[in-house]
């Protein structure tokens, strides 16, 4: 009943958009009918996503180069009520997605897993690594990326003292006073003055005894904190992590509007489809000038024609 070309477009307004609303007004007012019912609409794009190559095939054939600095990160959705999450390897340069892995929990296997998915990939040339010190994330790269810089993201670190002490919400002047203070400490301009902050909060503490937040924000501080001095000793990695930050939330966002997953199936079917449009998608209002224009797959080397719709490019040049 629909051609090819026509599932591919209808698939692609999906995932630009993920409203089945949106697409079906859009379909009622060129074809002046009732085109698609939202179940049909979903079983062909989902019968589209299976004959889709998936995210490390598409690799294979197309050889993005690697910059060797990667971010790693999880985020939540939810499946049938229930939490799981998508862990994500990004090369933080060229703004592509390496790999992925979907895993109930946070863990050293789940992040081992992941780590072994990219590995063909990455295990050459690797120079730093981000992330946000998760112990299970932590453990992997201990055993499959031991003497790899890691830059641990000062701005989850200063998100986590924050939800000790309101940062920002609050006018009272000692939670202000401290929240400069950790300021001090964690954007510091160099290694020495990041120490000699954390020392001068750790003597401030001593005077106000009965502020309990403020012990539990320095142990917070301390735990790892070697890592959020990586940057110093290699100027080339920022001390943030918020390309990936950014990316996950498209993510969110995107799994948000549909509510959840209900079948186990339909996890990678979707996950595969946004992440590879991610990869073939144009940035085109990005902060830096030599990646506005570009998808992240041409940001990593892929020379692409003009491509109006991927799924199609994809269906037609790949063998």
């Amino acid at each position: 009943m629909y051609t090819i070309d026509m599932v591919e477009y209808v698939t692609y307004m999906y995932l630009r958009s993920l409203s089945f609303n949106q697409v079906n007004a859009i379909l009622r007012a060129f074809y002046k009918q009732n085109v698609f019912t939202k179940v049909a609409l979903l079983d062909h794009v989902e019968q589209l996503a299976d004959r889709i190559p998936d995210h490390q095939t598409i690799s294979r054939w197309l050889k993005p180069k690697r910059s060797g600095y990667y971010a790693l990160d999880g985020t939540w959705l939810k499946y049938r009520g229930e939490d799981i999450v998508l862990l994500i390897l990004f090369d933080v340069e060229t703004l592509d997605t390496v790999a992925y892995h979907v895993a109930d929990d946070e863990t050293e296997e789940s992040y081992t897993a992941l780590i072994k998915l990219a590995w063909p990939e990455i295990s050459v040339g690797m120079k730093g690594l981000y992330g946000d010190g998760d112990l299970g994330l932590m453990a992997a790269i201990a055993k499959l990326c031991a003497g790899v810089p890691f830059q641990l993201c000062v701005f989850h670190k200063y998100a986590r003292v924050g939800q000790l002490i309101p940062f920002k919400y609050s006018k009272n002047a000692l939670d202000l006073e401290i929240k400069e203070r950790v300021e001090e400490v964690l954007f510091a301009e160099s290694k020495d003055m990041a120490t000699s902050a954390l020392h001068e909060l750790e003597l401030f503490a001593q005077q106000n005894q009965g502020y309990g937040k403020l012990n539990r924000a320095i142990e917070v501080l301390h735990y790892n904190f070697e890592l959020l001095l990586t940057h110093f000793d290699h100027p080339e990695m920022s001390p943030y992590n918020n390309v990936l930050e950014g990316f996950n939330s498209i993510i969110k966002r995107r799994t948000w509007l549909m509510k959840g997953f209900k079948k186990d199936i339909n996890i990678d079917r979707w996950i595969k489809l946004m992440l590879l449009d991610w990869r073939f998608h144009v940035l085109k209002e990005s902060a830096f000038k030599d990646r506005r224009g570009k998808t992240p797959l041409e940001l990593a080397g892929v020379e692409l024609p003009e491509i109006y719709n991927w799924l199609t490019f994809v269906r037609e040049n790949y063998k």
